[in-house]
């Protein structure tokens, strides 16, 4: 894959810790997604050789093209990371968290708190290029507290570093995920770089998948929590974007894919372990669906597949 991956025109998954592990990639995949991104991986962890930090790196060529995303502040343990991740897992690129607002990440000085440090986060780029073979992009955010004029030099010192392209989720750090996204300022980054642009926020149809691309000007778009419970979005923004009547999705059909996606979590983890961390999943398949409330409280205690398909025939049976 090395020196071939380019994000433009796609529409990405987006890393998230926790529920975006190989599983998750894997359904998404399936249905629509152009390329996957993976959780964040501490490249001070993978410098020191953690062997839970390795384990997050492994994907399986159904997730591909797949961007392995590293976080960090130090230049020396970014390099010696990139070196590692490209020469054992030869991923279609590396990319550079300086977006997460987890404040454990945020009050170590990494993630999103690198907006404040233009100067190391090219240090950055340069050490992740230098110790890999393919693109390195940059995940950012729009600012702190507020939207920063700032950004837009920020982006373009991004650009001199190396990155290939950045994506811009349109909210400050301070946000989190409430209100909405900023798409005026992911249109100014646009406007002022000249790698591509890739725009991350509120897309969860595809109406609003029309809006993100008209409004920013982007050369593609990512969504992650839009898929959470409903990985056919993607194949649903596609038809929308394509002109084509969007097929309904109907609980058989959520269903379906629910018990595809604990299928592949099996696979990753074993029957045990991704039954309990499936829960989490199930509760957004769950989602809008009548009598909710009590349905969660089942879900809640799956503990293996055959608990889960119960629940799954109890939900189409009534």
């Amino acid at each position: 894959m090395a020196g071939n991956f380019s994000p433009c025109n796609k529409i990405g998954l987006a890393p998230m810790a926790g529920p975006g592990d190989s599983g998750f990639r894997r359904i998404c995949r399936e249905c629509g997604a152009d390329y996957t991104v993976t959780e964040m991986i501490s490249a001070k962890a993978l410098r020191y050789g953690a062997d839970k930090t390795v384990a997050l790196a492994k994907y399986t060529k159904d997730e591909t093209p797949i961007l392995i995303q590293l976080f960090g502040r130090e230049p020396e343990s970014m390099e010696y990371a990139a070196a590692y991740i490209w020469e054992h897992f030869s991923p279609a690129g590396i990319d550079l968290n300086m977006g997460c607002p987890a404040p454990k990440i945020f009050n170590n000085r990494e993630g999103s708190a690198l907006l404040r440090e233009p100067d190391l986060a090219s240090e950055l780029v340069r050490a992740a290029r230098k110790g890999c073979g393919g693109p390195v992009s940059v995940k950012m955010r729009i600012g702190i507290d507020k939207p920063d004029p700032a950004i837009i030099d920020f982006a373009r010192e991004m650009e001199s570093a190396g990155a290939a392209f950045i994506t811009v989720h349109g909210r400050t750090r301070d946000q989190f995920y409430s209100g909405s996204a900023n798409y005026d300022v992911i249109r100014e980054i646009k406007k002022s770089v000249s790698i591509p642009v890739i725009a991350n926020g509120d897309v969860v149809d595809g109406f609003s998948a029309e809006r993100i691309l008209r409004e920013t000007n982007a050369d593609g778009f990512m969504l992650a929590r839009g898929a959470l419970g409903a990985p056919d979005v993607f194949q649903r923004i596609k038809s929308h974007l394509n002109g084509a009547e969007q097929e309904m999705s109907t609980l058989e059909k959520r269903f379906e894919i629910c018990r595809k996606h604990l299928a592949y979590a099996v696979d990753d983890k074993g029957e045990e372990r991704a039954c309990v961390e499936f829960r989490k999943h199930m509760l957004w398949y769950l989602k809008g669906i009548p009598g909710a409330a009590a349905l969660k409280v089942q879900a809640g205690r799956i503990s293996s597949i055959v608990e889960c398909e119960s629940l799954i025939a109890e939900i189409l049976n009534k």
